[in-house]
C-alpha cells in the first residue's frame, strides 16, 4: 500500500514539472499541447492531493488496546465454515488487480454521471504503489484521468454487452445473400443409389495396353513410312495412253499393242499408159 511519503515525493516531481510548462506557456501561451500537458498535470497533482487527504487520519489514529481475553462464545458466526468460505471469496474478490495499457475496463465517468462505462487505458502514470490511469471511453470520445478506485474489471458478460453496445458503430455488414439454409443431414435420390450400383456392377472396360518395346515401334513406324513413300511415287508416275500421239511432225498415229505392225505408206509412183492396155 502507498503511504505518505512516497505520494509526497510524487506529487513533488509532478510539481516542478508543472512549474517547468507553466514557464513555457509564458513564451508560447498557443502552444496546445502544452496546454493540454499543463491540464493533465494539474489533474494528477489533485488526485494525489485526495490519496494524501484519505491517508492522513488514518496514520493519526492510533489503534485502540486490544479487549481483555473473555470467555469464547460457543457459537459464533466468524467460526462458522459457511460464513468463512464467504469471507475467503470476498477477500478473493478484494484482491489489487494489475492493469496493462489497452486493457478494457469499467471506469468511472468522474467529470459526468460518475457511473462506470466501458472504457480502454490509453498510458498509466505514477508510482507503481499509487498509479493513475488515463483512460477513453469506447462510446464517447472522452478521456479520463483516475486512481485504481475508479476502475473495475470487466467481466465476460459486460464484454459482450460492450460489443453489441459498440457495434452499431462500426460500418454495417453487407446483408446476406438470399438462400435457404437446411439443418438437416445430406441425402441422395433413390435412382441415384440405384445408377450407382448399376455402374459399379458394369464390367468395366479393360485400358489400352502400352507398348514398351521401343525398337518394335520404330521399327514398324519405319515401315509405314517406307511404305507411304512407295505410295506416293506409284501416284505420281504417269502411265503411258495408247491414244498418245508421237512427237515431231513425221509423227504418225496408230494403236500399240493391237498385234500388227504399223502400216507403211503408198510409194507415189506415176502412172505409165501403153495402148496396149486398153485393148
Amino acid at each position: 500500500m502507498a503511504t505518505v511519503a512516497s505520494i509526497e515525493e510524487d506529487k513533488k516531481q509532478y510539481q516542478e514539472q508543472l512549474d517547468l510548462v507553466t514557464s513555457q506557456l509564458r513564451d508560447d501561451p498557443e502552444n496546445s499541447e502544452l496546454k493540454a500537458l499543463n491540464e493533465e498535470l494539474r489533474n494528477l497533482i489533485a488526485l494525489l492531493d485526495e490519496d494524501i487527504a484519505e491517508l492522513q487520519p488514518k496514520v493519526h489514529e492510533k489503534p485502540d488496546a486490544p479487549p481483555p481475553d473473555q470467555d469464547k462464545e460457543k457459537w459464533s458466526r466468524d467460526n462458522h465454515p459457511a460464513f468463512k468460505k464467504c469471507s475467503a471469496s470476498d477477500e478473493k474478490e478484494e484482491a489489487p488487480v494489475n492493469y496493462q495499457v489497452n486493457d478494457t475496463v469499467l471506469a468511472k465517468w468522474v467529470t459526468g454521471d460518475r457511473a462506470f462505462y466501458p472504457a480502454r487505458i490509453t498510458s498509466i502514470t505514477g508510482s507503481s504503489n499509487a498509479p493513475i490511469y488515463i483512460v477513453k471511453f469506447k462510446n464517447y470520445d472522452t478521456t479520463e484521468t483516475l486512481r485504481i478506485k475508479d476502475i473495475r474489471p470487466i467481466s465476460n458478460k459486460r464484454k459482450a454487452e460492450a460489443a453489441t453496445t459498440t457495434a452499431p458503430a462500426a460500418a454495417p455488414a453487407a446483408p446476406p445473400a438470399p438462400g435457404l439454409v437446411s439443418s438437416a443431414g445430406a441425402t441422395l435420390y433413390p435412382d441415384a443409389t440405384k445408377d450407382g450400383q448399376k455402374t459399379e456392377d458394369a464390367p468395366k472396360i479393360p485400358k489400352p495396353k502400352k507398348i514398351k518395346a521401343k525398337k518394335e515401334l520404330e521399327a514398324s513406324k519405319s515401315k509405314w513410312q517406307e511404305f507411304n513413300a512407295k505410295s506416293k511415287i506409284a501416284k505420281t508416275k504417269k502411265k503411258e495412253s495408247m491414244f498418245r500421239t508421237p512427237e515431231g511432225i513425221n509423227g504418225r498415229v496408230g494403236f500399240t499393242g493391237s498385234g500388227q505392225a504399223m502400216r507403211k505408206d503408198p510409194a507415189r509412183v506415176r502412172p505409165h499408159y501403153t495402148p496396149d492396155e486398153d485393148d
